[in-house]
């Protein structure tokens, strides 16, 4: 008679939609960067009106889901919140887009994503518990030295000012990461999450911006206001969020974030043809070491643990 099997159960069908998820946000994500990066040098309009478009414009897109069925905020507590507001909306946006005005969208490829998804693997399993594989010191280490090369190549090549993208890049992971454990243990559906995102961005950011700079972003043509919303506002704050967050909720925030990995490679490629960003040596051996370090600093695995019996054997 056979014993009880012991291979491992395949990819489930959840998590597979899971993975396609995840990874369509990094695609879009990618495809923002080096966008973005263009309209900075081509239009009339900074970082600053970028992000006010985007929170309108998602605000307005989720206007329906929130008339029918509310925000949970009183559900939140408020480091949780904030965490959601700024983390996944305002406080990232302006990083992450200022940090464009200073950097390659390469640069941007190869730390806001990837850093995010090592503050996600280490913030998830203080927070949250979720299981950190013994591999994330050594992807730590691949994860240094890709910054190092970097960092390298950046002073070899670009002026100082690059140094600031790159702080702000980093910030903009660590608020992500933050956004990413805050819903995961609020346990939040997906476009309640946007929601309060986008909707909270609005209440704080927009004020603030209306009476620093008034509604400059009216002053562009209307077709290119049309780009810049679907842009930034449909694709970058909605539909990649949402993407996002069905990763998060079916394989768990250290998981969602491993596709992460497949960003700076992305990115970088794009930007060759769109940008002319063509990367150095020292920068691809940098964006090839934090591909293979954020696979494993996120400490997850692709295919979740077996259960546990009564017993405390996996089932």
């Amino acid at each position: 008679m056979h014993g009880p099997s012991t291979a491992r159960p395949g990819l489930s069908r959840r998590e597979a939609l899971g993975w396609a998820a995840a990874s369509s946000a990094v695609m879009i994500w990618a495809g923002w960067a080096v966008a973005t990066r263009y309209l900075l040098g081509t239009s009339r309009l900074g970082a600053t009106d970028m992000v006010a478009i985007r929170f309108l414009t998602s605000a307005l897109l989720l206007s329906p889901h929130v008339a029918r069925r509310g925000l949970p905020v009183r559900r939140l507590k408020p480091l949780s919140l904030a965490a959601i507001v700024g983390g996944g909306g305002f406080a990232f946006s302006l990083c992450n887009t200022g940090g464009l005005v200073f950097a390659p969208a390469g640069h941007s490829g190869a730390m806001t994503a990837p850093l995010s998804a090592v503050f996600t693997g280490i913030l998830a399993h203080f927070v949250l518990g979720e299981g950190l594989s013994r591999r994330s010191i050594v992807g730590l280490g691949f994860i240094v030295s890709g910054v190092a090369a970097l960092v390298g190549a950046t002073m070899a090549g670009y002026p100082p000012t690059v140094f600031i993208g790159h702080a702000l890049f980093a910030c903009a992971g660590l608020l992500f990461a933050l956004y990413t454990v805050a819903i995961r243990r609020a346990r939040l559906a997906s476009l309640d999450a946007v929601a309060i995102s986008a909707i909270g961005s609005v209440i704080v950011y927009l004020p603030p911006y209306l009476l620093l700079f008034g509604p400059r972003f009216l002053t562009i043509p209307i077709g290119e206001l049309a780009l810049q919303a679907l842009l930034h506002g449909g694709l970058a704050a909605t539909l990649s969020v949402i993407l996002f967050n069905i990763g998060v909720s079916r394989l768990g925030a250290a998981r969602a974030a491993i596709p992460a990995a497949l960003n700076p490679a992305m990115t970088a490629l794009l930007a060759v043809p769109a940008l002319g960003e063509v990367p150095s040596w020292p920068e691809i051996g940098g964006f090839a070491a934090l591909t293979a370090g954020v696979w494993l600093a996120s400490g997850a695995r692709l295919v979740a643990k077996p259960p546990l019996e009564p017993g405390g054997r996996a089932a």
